[in-house]
């Protein structure tokens, strides 16, 4: 099959989406003849990549950027949403030359999984497929026990995601013209989409010591070993995970939590931090390689990750390869992953403290050391077998069957009534 894929986020290294969209159209290579759109910016990190393990040759990438002047002004995360918005625009244009050239059985639009986005390969002739994308709501508990800043991003969060989902007209179309939406928040899309919508998986992991090294012997060495991985960002978690290491301190004056990560919240994190009594025993890594991030987790015994409004975070898996269970909240993702199997998800109740119930999950995992190595054990397996991007890919092969098959049914359905 002959596939074309649009992926802005397609990198190996960082984690996160661009980790995602790399193993799976490598995996997707093996068995079909895929060309990827992709940033151009991260061209240079193929490269690099590709000297270490060869290209599949039924892998092409095609690179694409708006002109300098945008990309001068969404550099960071400044205008990023417009600056992807009117990426995708520029990738429906040249997806429309490049079939001129090529004959492709079907369009994928991989990542970038936002709902309340849309897709250029809408704009394109032929089947499509949109997704995984969803998003996701706040649980109010959580929601209440925010900053009156964090609030008034999140209050603006759900203004933007409701506009751009109902009222924007490429959002609609792009909706609209999926033979089928993968989608990793089933229960937070619009009812338009029921049709045409499968449940998916949106992130995997691959069993290779540059993402994880799974720790053979589960067992604790010493103080408990915490550690938060990903950027500072409220929706994150970091701020609760902090608060909630500090509280736990408190009772337990030798465990250590490790920060790694950077991003706008590092200035009030330092502030609580100096501010603690405990504070001394919270390190700040900023942001690390992915090498030193897997020795890292390697070398910790709990990984606190309570995000919010999140998708699974591969970190979040890897953290789990290596044998680390999780302590999180429900709501998201991660807790719908994690679950009381993996880790600690905790419930979140009105008129009750997330961080009380956060410090109270450390405090059970270091008192009741069996079973956190079976949480761990449990942790490990979950993600080996239940993430594999083998079965990722294989999942996503089946829906490219279907939705090619359905679309040659209907054309042909088509051809007949209109020879009648």
């Amino acid at each position: 099959m002959r596939i074309l894929i649009s992926a802005y986020a397609c990198e190996t290294g960082r984690g996160s989406e661009g980790e995602i969209g790399w193993r799976l159209v490598t995996r997707l290579a093996a068995d079909h003849e895929v060309w990827v759109i992709t940033r151009a910016n991260l061209r240079a990190v193929h490269k690099a990549a590709f000297c270490k393990v060869p290209k599949p040759e039924r892998l092409h990438f095609v690179y694409f950027d708006l002109p300098w002047i945008f990309r001068f002004y969404k550099k960071g995360n400044r205008f990023f949403l417009l600056y992807y918005y009117l990426w995708q625009i520029g990738l429906a244009v040249l997806a429309r030359r490049l079939m001129r050239q090529q004959q492709f059985d079907l369009s994928h639009h991989l990542t970038g999984g936002m709902d309340w986005m849309p897709s250029g390969l809408a704009l394109c002739p032929g089947p499509f497929l949109w997704g995984p994308v969803g998003s996701e709501n706040t649980h109010p508990v959580i929601l209440r026990h925010l900053s009156p800043k964090s609030r008034l991003k999140e209050n603006l969060r759900i203004l933007v995601r409701w506009t751009m989902r109902h009222l924007d007209p490429f959002v609609r179309y792009t909706g609209w013209r999926a033979r089928i939406v993968l989608s990793h928040t089933p229960e937070t899309m619009p009812r338009r989409y029921s049709i045409k919508l499968l449940p998916s998986t949106q992130t995997g992991i691959e069993n290779v010591p540059s993402l994880a090294q799974a720790k053979p012997d589960l067992s604790r060495c010493g103080p408990l070993r915490l550690i938060f991985a990903g950027d500072l960002k409220d929706w994150k978690g970091a701020r609760l995970a902090l608060a909630a290491a500090l509280r736990y301190f408190e009772q337990d004056h030798d465990a250590q939590l490790t920060i790694v990560g950077d991003g706008p919240m590092r200035g009030e994190l330092e502030v609580m931090i100096r501010d603690h009594p405990q504070g001394g025993r919270v390190f700040l890594t900023g942001r690390v390689p992915m090498e030193r991030l897997v020795a890292l987790l390697a070398e910790s015994d709990v990984f606190l990750y309570p995000s919010y409004h999140h998708g699974l975070a591969t970190v979040v898996l890897q953290a789990m390869l290596t044998g680390l269970p999780v302590v999180c909240t429900e709501g998201d993702a991660t807790g719908r992953t994690v679950g009381q199997a993996a880790g600690i998800t905790v419930e979140l109740h009105p008129g009750r403290d997330p961080v009380a119930d956060l410090a109270d999950a450390i405090g059970e995992l270091s008192a009741d050391e069996p079973h956190r190595q079976t949480l761990a054990r449990a942790a490990q397996r979950l993600a080996r077998e239940g993430f594999a991007y083998g079965a990722l890919s294989g999942a996503i092969e089946q829906v490219y069957d279907d939705c090619v098959r359905n679309w040659t049914k209907g054309a042909g359905s088509r051809c007949e009534r209109g020879g009648a």
